[in-house]
């Protein structure tokens, strides 16, 4: 199992209004996520995480043709998260929208998970991945990926 602890960051607040027109597409494939609070918590991880195998990977989704006119696949991963550190860890999913602005940097990821209170915003978490990982020993940073 890979832990990897990161600190809470400000989103765009558009999460939730995405997650409405997304989820009823994305949840007949991947109907585990149906009872996920509907927004993100995005974390600024300690290491890079690169996904390569997610648990789950969407056929293009249309669900914003002006923006997105070929779709947007979407990828979820399985994690355990603390939220705050510490706290009795829920089933976590990172969510992974491939024409998300947050794919440019590999230690910011969108976590879904269950509605957590009170959790202040720049909490502390961790996330845990319990399947094969590999973390790279590169000189400039450590990267793990899955």
């Amino acid at each position: 199992m890979i832990e990897i602890t990161g600190q809470r960051q400000p989103g765009e607040g558009t999460a939730s209004g995405n997650l409405a027109r997304q989820l009823p597409l994305i949840l007949p494939g991947f109907p585990e996520i149906a009872s996920i609070h509907r927004g993100t918590i995005n974390l600024q991880l300690d290491r890079p995480l690169l996904v390569l195998t997610p648990d789950h990977r969407t056929r293009p989704i249309d669900w914003d043709p002006a923006n997105h006119p070929d779709g947007e696949i979407f990828d979820f991963l399985r994690i355990q998260f603390e939220a705050p550190r510490g706290a009795r860890p829920v089933d976590g999913w990172l969510y992974i929208a491939h024409n998300s602005q947050w794919r440019k940097d590999p230690r910011v990821h969108e976590v879904m998970a269950p509605m957590i209170e009170n959790l202040g915003a720049d909490a502390v978490c961790k996330i845990s991945i319990d399947r094969p990982a590999w973390e790279l020993p590169y000189q400039l940073w450590r990267a793990v990926v899955v």
